[in-house]
């Protein structure tokens, strides 16, 4: 044995190669704010030595002695090792197959489509505090360099951990921690996000009043950022509509958010509801304290945010679909009335959708909004190559943007898209003005299909060719204004479409009353869809849909009885690879209200959104979509509440195809002359329909749950006996 001294001696060497080794890294100790060496299988702390162990590849700060979460611990758990033995996705959706809302939420890397907007560099460092299981903090890592994600609840972060390995995601660091006492080195991060936090650190942080405990939550995250970083909260408006409308609070129940604190309290005193989601707060207290957006903006600036930008996330902010500015009151107005004049579940004469319309109407409208997604600054809006390119291309391509487009706070940007898709829509408007420049479509590249990246771009250049070769005036796509790069999102600036969205005009309430009306306007723009259709056959090298589009879906596999109902009736015969004697065309693909602007009193057809072009489709395709885009109702189903979304959409399909109700009558009219236009025979639109529902169900299966199991019903429907198109048209489907 050697002696005591050069034992010492040897592990002081040890040691000390051991920290000249560890790799540095942006964690703090908790105890002494000294700075924390990352030694692979734990931390330590150059100043006090304190160790923090890393358990399973995953830092632990925080040993929680509570459970919190949207379903319990041992449901969590279950989820977590079906995770483990098999595919993460595979397992949210066997284990949610029943809650939508829950699928999505774990599923949809839209949760985080606000990303793209911020004009970030793909080198920022990014903070995701309450990741949950991880959704935003898998979308931000397709963005950005490096990514860290904290999560206080084991159950949680290792389902995380489980998703991103399955993946092969190796910019995330996951951090087991408390939202109020985070390792984190003082102007670390470019951006932080509190997606669904603020509202619970009340919960969290039991020191004092909940409005103290937010704003020290909020002042260490400011400290956390640099000095030009962002922060993005999403947030429930304290005096949003659903409030009125008994929609639960965070607190348990109904109400608490709108009455005084103190009544709050009392009110959760005297409730023997189990809260849904903390053990916290064992005395019931009303803690989990919300604002309206005013009172939002004061509490930021309190806590040193004094740039804030605010939009209404519809439907909301844990599915941000639609980003309105609430600084452009024009559209505000614009997408609630959009919103009401979309059939839903209820009756659109309802109570549930008059009050709406009342608080729309009295100007009520901003202070009413349900929930937000805010975007906090330290200092004003920063100027990345991304604002500077908008800003230029602006000035060189819209009329009358030359001299102040590069104001960039003077640009409102305004994002719409859908749950799962890879595109977003930008509408790009001016603060002052209210005026509308120009649309941006961001794209975010999937490097497995990087080859598909400017299909969109071709596609509409090579109808804008064809269409200048027959001379078609009325019809129109948009014009291109130039593209930017910026790491895997690619930005695209064009002009904005002329005219009024279709979907605006057929969704107003009551517009089928006045089936004459409906018949004129119908009849006046039906041509140039049939036109359009002529065109596109013209159009050169297109891609072709997959074979596997034609199959009929797996889901009848054990269902041989429709199964075979559905194979008598097709158009395609034989194997989808075999063309065999069909016709097939080529089709815009996904050719909808919303795709379609028209000309007021011009007859003028703008068509958007061309990255489905494809040929291969049966005859008719486009125009089947294009009449069940419209969501017309028969007036019988007027006055029903439907009991889910589903429902709804198969009753406009069945009120536009399977009814002999007046609009029906006038899809039928319409339908036959398209039939005699393009040559198609019209015994053939039962199969053709068919054909068309087994197309869509194919065309939903990454895009919208929803509407695949709206066409798989869809597909029972046909087969069964009692139903006939237009209440006409027989099938062959019997079953």
């Amino acid at each position: 044995m050697g002696s005591p001294s050069v034992t010492n001696r040897e592990a002081l060497t040890d040691r000390e190669a051991l920290l000249a080794n560890a790799a540095t890294s942006l964690l703090k100790c908790l105890k002494c704010n000294g700075k924390l060496l990352d030694l692979q299988d734990r931390f330590l702390c150059q100043q006090c030595a304190a160790e923090i162990p890393v358990v399973n590849g995953i830092p632990r700060f925080f040993q929680a002695r509570y459970y919190w979460g949207e379903i319990g611990r041992d449901e969590a758990n279950r989820l977590l090792e079906a995770a483990r033995k098999g595919l993460w996705a595979e397992a949210v959706r066997a284990y949610f197959a029943e809650d939508e809302r829950m699928m999505s939420g774990l599923l949809d890397l839209q949760r985080a489509s606000w990303a793209t907007m911020l004009g970030l560099d793909r080198q920022s460092v990014v903070l995701d505090i309450g990741s949950g299981y991880g959704a935003i903090t898998h979308s931000l890592s397709r963005f950005f360099e490096e990514v860290y994600s904290v999560e206080a609840i084991p159950e949680r972060i290792e389902f995380t951990q489980e998703r991103l390995r399955q993946e092969d995601i190796r910019n995330v660091r996951l951090i087991q921690s408390s939202a109020t006492a985070m390792p984190f080195l003082d102007n670390s991060f470019d951006l932080v996000v509190a997606n669904g936090v603020l509202g619970w650190v009340g919960e969290w942080d039991l020191e004092g009043d909940p409005r103290h405990a937010q704003l020290r939550f909020l002042s260490a995250v400011c400290r956390l950022l640099k000095d030009d970083g962002l922060l993005v909260i999403g947030v429930e408006n304290r005096i949003g509509l659903g409030c009125f409308l008994g929609e639960i609070d965070h607190s348990g129940i109904p109400f608490t958010s709108i009455v005084p604190r103190a009544v709050a309290s009392f009110m959760l005193r005297h409730s023997s509801r189990t809260h849904h989601r903390t053990e916290l707060n064992s005395k019931k207290q009303y803690r989990t304290y919300t604002y309206s957006e005013r009172g939002y903006h004061k509490l930021l600036a309190e806590a040193g945010f004094p740039h804030l930008s605010s939009y209404w996330s519809v439907p909301g902010y844990n599915q941000p679909c639609a980003l309105i500015p609430l600084a452009m009151t024009q559209r505000v107005r614009q997408q609630f009335s959009d919103l009401l004049d979309t059939p839903g579940r209820w009756p659109r004469r309802s109570w549930r959708r008059r009050l709406p319309k009342f608080a729309a109407t009295s100007g009520l409208l901003h202070r009413v909004l349900p929930e937000f997604v805010l975007v906090a600054s330290k200092i004003p809006c920063r100027r990345g190559k991304l604002q500077s390119w908008v800003e230029e291309r602006l000035a060189q391509s819209v009329e009358g943007c030359d001299g102040w487009a590069r104001e960039s706070q003077a640009i409102a940007w305004e994002l719409h898209t859908h749950s799962f898709s890879p595109k977003s829509i930008v509408r790009l408007g001016d603060l002052r003005s209210g005026r509308d420049l120009a649309c941006l479509k961001i794209i975010v590249v999937d490097p497995k299909n990087a080859a598909n990246l400017e299909v969109e771009l071709e596609n509409r250049e090579k109808v804008r060719e064809a269409l200048e070769v027959v001379g078609l005036p009325a019809l129109h796509v948009p014009q291109a204004y130039g593209s930017l790069r910026v790491g895997n999102t690619l930005y695209r600036m064009e002009s904005l479409a002329q005219g009024t969205q279709l979907s605006h005009i057929v969704r107003k309430v009551g517009y089928f009353n006045d089936l004459k009306k409906v018949a004129d306007d119908f009849g006046a723009f039906f041509s140039g869809l049939i036109n359009l259709t002529k065109v596109l056959q013209a159009v050169r090298d297109v891609r072709f849909i997959g074979t596997s589009w034609r199959e009929v879906p797996k889901e009848f596999d054990d269902q041989p009885r429709i199964r075979a109902a559905i194979e008598r009736a097709r158009y395609f015969v034989g194997p989808p690879a075999s063309p065999g004697s069909c016709t097939t065309w080529i089709q815009h693909g996904d050719l909808t209200a919303e795709n379609i602007f028209v000309g007021p009193n011009t007859g003028r057809i703008e068509v958007l959104d061309w990255d489905d072009l494809a040929g291969g489709f049966p005859p008719l395709y486009d125009i089947f979509q294009f009449f069940y885009s419209v969501l017309y109702l028969v007036p019988s189903d007027e006055n029903v509440k439907f009991p889910n979304t589903e429902q709804r959409y198969i009753a406009s399909f069945n009120g536009a195809f399977f009814s002999n109700s007046g609009f029906a009558r006038i899809v039928r009219e319409l339908i036959l002359h398209a039939c005699e236009q393009l040559g198609v025979s019209s015994d053939l639109i039962p199969s053709l329909l068919l054909e068309f529902l087994i197309l869509r169900t194919h065309y939903y299966s990454l895009k919208s749950v929803v509407q695949r199991r709206v066409h798989l019903r869809l597909l029972e429907l046909y087969t069964q006996k009692k139903f006939s198109i237009f209440g006409e048209f027989g099938r062959s489907a019997e079953t």
